[in-house]
């Protein structure tokens, strides 16, 4: 008969003074790893949601060359266009922010529109939806600290 290692195990683990206790190392490694990407993940996974649902997006910043305000009507045949997602004027109504998917609109079809009601309007900027965002925040970052 052959010599059964596991036979005796019990008792030479007694005999021996070995006790299991608690957790091995890789389970402890797995948890705190799991752990660590949870919290990656939590951070970084909004940002990127946020991205690729805005990803395609421009502003476009237009100025009223006469000292009126934007006609209402204007306003709302802009926001009618297929692909215009948000349009903002400023505190003194001068200024027009349009946000638009550039995949569906492009931007000589909103300045076209503005020449059928023959306004005078100057194209201020033409800047990405995150980099306006961003220039947004940081602006208003500014204005808090002085």
């Amino acid at each position: 008969m052959t010599y059964d290692p596991e036979k005796y195990r019990e008792k030479r683990e007694k005999v021996l003074g070995i006790r299991k206790r608690g957790f091995g190392f890789g389970t402890i490694a797995i948890m705190v790893s799991l752990v660590i990407v949870a919290g990656l993940s939590i951070v970084t996974v909004p940002q990127a949601v946020s991205y690729m649902a805005t990803r395609h997006l421009d502003d476009a910043i237009f100025k009223l060359e006469s000292a009126s305000t934007w006609p209402e009507n204007v306003i709302k045949e802009i926001n009618d266009i297929a692909g215009v997602k948000d349009i903002v004027k400023d505190k003194h109504g001068a200024r027009l922010v349009v946000t638009y998917d550039r995949r569906q609109v492009n931007l000589s079809s909103i300045t076209a529109l503005f020449g059928q009601y023959q306004l005078n309007v100057t194209l201020l900027n033409q800047v990405n939806h995150h980099q306006h965002q961003n220039t947004l925040k940081k602006e208003e970052k500014e204005l808090e600290t002085s």
